[in-house]
This record gives structure tokens, C-alpha cells and sequence, in this order.
């Protein structure tokens, strides 16, 4: 671990405290990629028992539901597990952080006799089924299975990743937040449908386009640091069912390291937006000379920028959050990308922490430009921002 000074401080000792009493993380993003396997694993066996996922799927509402998203927001015991997954796995290495995990969902889920029911992560898999199979309704195997996959340790030999990060990083805990999309694009999650690779490269639907994203950021300066995304559903076997893949990237203004691929020009044209992006900023762009194609999950859509799939992510809708945007944003900026306001000349999107108030607080309100390369989000910022579009569906 390294002071802000450079010299080495082992934990718990006199050096330590000659610092400041600061802790510096050792391996805090190894534990985040740990932690969304673990996540991605609680997921998959949700979908994987459709009387389990039916049992639990409600309506978000008030502060809760990201009105402006959908005409119906949902979420599902999985959304609200996962969430809890993540938090307790961090949490466990890294005391100092516990407050300071922020996550899209609250943890509290109406089972089907009408009780409202805080779903917690135990310290044990006894303490998890017992607040399990309250939410399940007394259903002992399946709150028995879930209380089992909460707890099941992963190691960084399980993990679909190109290469893991440093034990050693120099992330001040103190300054350190951090925001937790448990599954993006919930409504495909719940649809289950598997949809084919798209004339682009990509998927433009279905389970392919979940994530599990963490984002790690400077709660001073608001930018991010730090990126996890998890795909769980990356591939399918007949036999062994689906296996997932994990990027993750680090940027802390000094030095830049991810796991994604060698930074390689797109040499499409082509922008990838909203199913319900406005036919009148397509057209924009189309003339400009860009390709637009469509797709499910602002962290799909933006990782998609991350890999080189596609040049640049465009929404011009107030219709993403901190939670959607974070982590992938952190994998940009690890390449020399950028994430940006849409409507205004505010410069890059900046990260706080959770407040009260509900999602709109830490809406992406002016919209999204999100790419690579630098100048592709100036351009494209030149052709939307003049539309001022205000709409509020995504």
C-alpha cells in the first residue's frame, strides 16, 4: 500500500498512523471483479428458475422508479440480492468503505403474502436463509439455493477476464465511492430472451445486453477511478447453461491499466443510442455521415465503446443514472475516452454521493456522449446539443 507520499505502509502499524491514518487499498478492484462474479452467480440461478424470478418481480414506485425510463420500472429479488452481494463482499475487506457503497435499488422487497421484507447478505449462510425464506414466502429450497449462491466464494481462477489487476493500488479509501448498477437492464433480464450478434458486431437485445456494473469514484473531484462490468450471461452452453465475462480498468490520473482489448481505431461510423432515442437526433446524425443502431443497457452500450465495437454512445434523453454510467465511464477514461453532458457544455459527467431525494437526484439530466476518442464526442456534441431535447422516456 502507498501513502500519498510514495513510502510503503503496511497496515496496521506506526508507519500507517505517521500517515495520517489513512488506509490504502490493497486490491480493492480485484475484490470488486471477485464480488460480480459472486453477483453474477446469485443472477443467473434467479434466471435460471423461472417460478423463482415470478415469484418476486414488482413495480418500483415513488423515489424509487426512474419515471422517465419506462411507463413501468421494475425490479427483482435479484436486482435487490446482488446489490446486496456486492456491498457485503466489499464491505467484509474493506470496513472503511461500509457507508460509502452506493446502489440503485433500496433493499427492501414486498414478498407474496404483502410483507415488506429488507433483504440482508448474513454472516452466515444460516442468517441469509432466514431472511430468504421470509422474502420466498416460506419456500426452503429456493431460499436455501440463494442463500448458498450468496455466499459462495469465487477466486480470480473462475473469473472469464483477459488479466487481473495489481494487488497494489494507490485509491485512498477515504475518498473512495462507490455505485452499483446490481443488473442493468432489468427488463431484459426479466424477458430472458437471447438475442443474435447484429450486423454491427453487437447485440441490440436480450440477455446479452445484462451487466453488472461498479464504479469506483472521487467523492472530492467526482470523477471516476475505477471500473467493473460483468457480463453474466456472455455465453451459452447446452450443458453447463451460461458463463459470464468481467472487464475492469483503473484510472487514476497517473497511470491508466484495464483488461480491454488493445485500443484499436473503429473504423465504423456508427453511434449506438436508445431504443427510444428521437427520430429528429438520428436523423442528425445519419446526415452528419454516422450510422445509428440501437441497443438495450447504457453499461452494455458503453462498454461496447469500451471494446471498439462501436465509435460513440449517444442519449439525448435525461434517462441515465450514476449507477448506469460510472464503471463503464472509468473504462473510457482508462483508453483516453470520455463521458460528457449531451445539452451542455459542462465537460465531463462527475459522480457524489448518494443523497435523498431518489434516482432523480443522480440523474444523467442533460444526457450522454460517450466515446473513445475526444474529438468524436466534440463533433457529436456539436451536432445534438442544439436540440435541447427535454423527453422524458429512454
Amino acid at each position: 500500500m502507498f501513502s500519498s507520499e510514495g513510502m510503503t505502509c503496511p497496515p496496521n502499524s506506526d508507519v500507517a498512523a505517521a500517515c495520517g491514518h489513512r488506509r490504502w487499498s490493497s486490491g480493492l478492484i480485484g475484490c470488486a471483479l471477485l464480488a460480480s462474479e459472486a453477483a453474477a452467480h446469485v443472477a443467473r440461478l434467479c434466471r435460471s428458475n423461472p417460478r423463482l424470478l415470478s415469484m418476486l418481480v414488482q413495480e418500483k414506485c415513488g423515489d424509487d422508479a426512474n419515471s422517465s425510463r419506462f411507463a413501468h420500472d421494475f425490479k427483482t429479488l435479484a436486482d435487490v440480492l446482488v446489490q446486496r452481494v456486492v456491498s457485503k463482499r466489499i464491505g467484509r475487506q474493506f470496513p472503511e468503505l461500509e457507508g460509502n457503497v452506493y446502489g440503485e435499488e433500496n433493499d427492501t422487497i414486498q414478498n407474496n403474502k404483502g410483507q415488506d421484507v429488507t433483504i440482508q447478505v448474513g454472516e452466515t449462510v444460516e442468517e441469509t436463509l432466514q431472511c430468504l425464506t421470509k422474502a420466498l414466502g416460506d419456500d426452503l429450497d429456493s431460499a436455501k439455493s440463494l442463500a448458498e449462491a450468496a455466499h459462495k466464494e469465487f477466486e480470480s481462477k473462475d473469473l472469464n477476464v483477459d488479466c487481473y489487476p495489481a494487488e497494489e493500488e494507490n485509491l485512498d479509501l477515504e475518498k473512495i465511492g462507490i455505485w452499483i448498477d446490481p443488473i442493468d437492464s432489468t427488463n431484459e433480464y426479466i424477458n430472458g430472451n437471447i438475442d443474435t450478434i447484429n450486423e454491427y458486431g453487437f447485440h441490440s437485445s436480450g440477455l446479452h445486453c445484462v451487466t453488472i456494473n461498479i464504479g469506483l469514484f472521487d467523492k472530492h473531484s467526482g470523477k471516476p477511478i475505477a471500473g467493473v462490468i460483468n457480463q453474466p450471461f456472455f455465453e451459452f452452453d447446452a450443458v453447463k447453461g451460461w458463463s459470464g465475462r468481467c472487464y475492469w480498468a483503473y484510472c487514476d490520473g497517473q497511470k491508466s491499466l484495464n483488461s480491454l482489448p488493445e485500443f484499436i481505431s473503429c473504423n465504423q461510423e456508427l453511434v449506438v443510442t436508445s431504443n427510444s432515442e428521437t427520430d429528429a437526433a438520428k436523423e442528425v446524425l445519419r446526415r452528419s455521415g454516422y450510422t445509428v443502431a440501437t441497443a438495450s443497457g447504457a453499461g452494455y452500450k458503453m462498454l461496447c465503446v469500451a471494446l471498439g465495437v462501436v465509435k460513440c454512445y449517444a442519449l439525448t434523453k435525461d434517462s441515465t443514472y450514476a449507477w448506469d454510467t460510472c464503471a463503464a465511464h472509468a473504462m473510457l477514461a482508462s483508453q483516453g475516452g470520455t463521458a460528457c453532458h449531451c445539452h451542455t457544455a459542462d465537460g465531463p459527467l462527475t459522480y457524489r454521493p448518494k443523497t435523498a431525494g431518489g434516482g432523480r437526484a443522480h440523474c444523467n439530466a442533460a444526457g450522454v456522449i460517450a466515446s473513445r476518442d475526444p474529438q468524436t464526442v466534440d463533433r457529436v456534441h456539436a451536432l445534438l446539443s442544439p436540440l435541447h431535447l427535454h423527453c422524458s422516456s429512454s
